[in-house]
């Protein structure tokens, strides 16, 4: 039997074959170019990084054009694409055009590039979110930064040599700086405090510890919120109804001269010359980490806000059975069967081990009632909240989502990208629903919670003005719950309102980082935080005992220590007791 003649294919058929061929190739490109592609970029960034490439030096220096440049940049990406920049405004009670004015006059006739820079990481810290922080120039610091994994930027050696460059240059700078002594005051419930520095190599006036700071050039401090170079962000005081910052650092030596009055422990007042430089908090905060060279011994601060209860442990490696963790502490009180459990960080590294101790502490006290103490937690990872934390402390779910939305601009684009975001961060920070309109872009991040408590404790949140970030997250979600109930004051906010963003001045190529997102529903948060249930400040008389006890050698952070002097700890257990 002969071969069966094979019919030539018609032309028509020809052109559907070959059309399904260029569709397939076509989508395979599209897909490679769409979701390869950015991953590869990604991580052959993270490979950069990893990698010793070297560090060369190059010209830093800087005309006014460039200033200018760098400074209108910053505030039209950070403040103009604001989209609730007027009602930030509005609650600030400021301009800021107003400071725009006064900021660029300072930083464009600097008299250094280091105080040119001051002036810029002061002037963030003015404009709307308490994410903003502009740390000094040290590329092996900042790149371990969470915020700088999806900025394609980083991933450059030209980024690597700025950085270095300006480190070394403005060593000398800083060091001149330590040799100034320090005066600083810190908030605490409608007054500024004395407090010394815990940092033996910096000098300060010690007299002045404790004391109250009355006045500077005659007007009350809280009204001086907005006047001052400080690089810590205005954080709202429900309870005496104004702004403040966390802190003043002020010298003896140099920057803008003012006259304070302080109100010393004895009762006598003293009246001190007070200097305000922009670039002193850099050094007094920043230098023993990207200097450490200029410092001869460890630093520590007697401003600790560590939680520990059990002592000073010392660290090991997390697979130890000997690992002390650094981001939480859990005390069991089987007699009054309640769990107290301090948090000072949202570290996903830590969070399994946070979850045994609080489950056999649970069981060791046969508690009742938990006591959260997030007073002093400055965020991190929020799958440590919903996804280990509270499915521990609460028995039933609750739902929880933020509607966020920003500014579309180069730096957004490229951390937003419905791509690269959506893939990467559905699992990190459980978003969905990206989308964009017009000038602005949306979407949506998941905080809800599966409860999986054995029993429906009665739950105590201590909230303060350092609760920040995924702290201020914890606190959002748990008023969702019927039986919480939050104590202490508003907290430092920025946890609803979306992911911070790194991002670099075109000409300096000076780093810093913002929130670029506002939450639809809950704008304020960007600016008051979340209200507590129970408005308990921490006073200048806690403060006060608090220091004595560290000025005595004593750990005051511990939960039996805490009872002797910690008012919103007492308020909670009697609460726990009677309720």
């Amino acid at each position: 039997m002969g071969k069966k003649e094979k019919k030539p294919m018609s032309k028509k058929a020809k052109i559907i074959t070959w059309s399904i061929i260029l569709a397939n190739v076509a989508v395979l490109v599209i897909v490679f170019f769409v979701l390869v592609f950015p991953f590869i970029k990604l991580f052959s960034q993270f490979e950069f990084r990893s990698k010793d490439t070297g560090e060369n030096l190059v010209n830093t220096e800087m005309t006014k054009e460039q200033r200018i440049k760098d400074f209108d940049y910053m505030y039209d990406i950070v403040c103009l694409e604001n989209p609730q920049k007027e009602l930030i405004e509005q609650a600030y009670g400021i301009s800021y055009d107003d400071i725009y004015n006064r900021y660029k006059d300072l930083a464009v006739n600097a008299e250094s590039d280091y105080e040119y820079f001051s002036y810029l990481g002061n002037f963030l810290s003015v404009l709307p979110g308490c994410h903003n922080y502009m740390g000094l120039p040290d590329y092996r610091n900042n790149a371990t930064n969470a915020s700088f994994s999806l900025a394609e930027i980083y991933g450059t050696q030209e980024f690597k040599d700025y950085a270095y460059s300006w480190k070394e240059e403005f060593r000398d700078d800083v060091a001149k700086r330590l040799e100034w002594s320090f005066i600083g005051f810190r908030y605490v419930d409608g007054s500024y405090v004395g407090i010394i520095p815990g940092n033996e190599q910096m000098k300060c006036k010690s007299e002045y510890e404790k004391g109250i700071l009355l006045s500077v050039d005659g007007k009350d401090p809280k009204d001086i919120c907005f006047d001052v170079f400080e690089r810590y962000v205005p954080a709202y005081d429900g309870v005496n109804d104004c702004f403040f910052r966390d802190y003043f650092i002020f010298n003896d030596t140099m920057g803008e001269k003012h006259t304070g009055e302080i109100l010393l422990p004895d009762g006598n007042i003293v009246t001190v010359d007070l200097y305000d430089d922009p670039g002193y908090d850099y050094a007094f905060l920043d230098a023993a980490k990207t200097y450490p060279e200029l410092f001869d011994t460890d630093t520590g601060s007697s401003e600790d806000n560590s939680g520990d209860s059990s002592g000073n442990g010392t660290v090991t490696d997390v697979m130890s059975p000997d690992y002390v963790p650094t981001s939480f502490r859990v005390t069991a009180d089987p007699e009054k069967k309640l769990v107290y459990v301090n948090t000072l960080e949202c570290k996903s590294s830590e969070a399994p081990r946070l979850v045994s101790d609080l489950k056999a502490a649970i069981k060791e006290a046969d508690a009742d009632s938990i006591i959260l103490d997030v007073r002093s937690n400055v965020g991190g990872d929020s799958a440590v909240v919903t996804d280990y934390v509270l499915p521990v402390l609460f028995s039933h779910d609750v739902e929880y989502v933020a509607n966020v939305y920003g500014g579309r601009n180069s730096y957004t684009k490229n951390f937003y990208g419905p791509i690269t975001y959506r893939i990467l961060n559905r699992y990190l920070n459980h978003m969905a629903g990206f989308s964009t309109k017009g000038d602005y872009f949306y979407y949506t991040e998941d905080f809800s919670v599966k409860g999986n408590a054995e029993g429906d404790y009665k739950i105590y949140l201590l909230t303060g003005y350092s609760t920040f970030s995924s702290g201020d997250i914890m606190t959002r979600v748990c008023k969702e719950y019927d039986n919480c109930t939050v104590i202490g004051t508003n907290t430092g906010g920025e946890g609803v309102c979306g992911t911070i963003i790194q991002c670099y001045l075109p000409e300096s190529h000076f780093m810093f980082c913002y929130a670029p997102t506002v939450n639809t529903e809950f704008p304020e948060d960007s600016y008051l935080g979340t209200e507590p249930d129970i408005y308990m400040p921490y006073t200048v008389e806690e403060y006060q005992a608090r220091v004595e006890l560290f000025n005595q050698g004593t750990n005051p952070n511990g939960y039996k220590t805490r009872m002797e002097w910690d008012k919103t700890l007492q308020k909670a257990v009697e609460m726990a007791e009677n309720d």
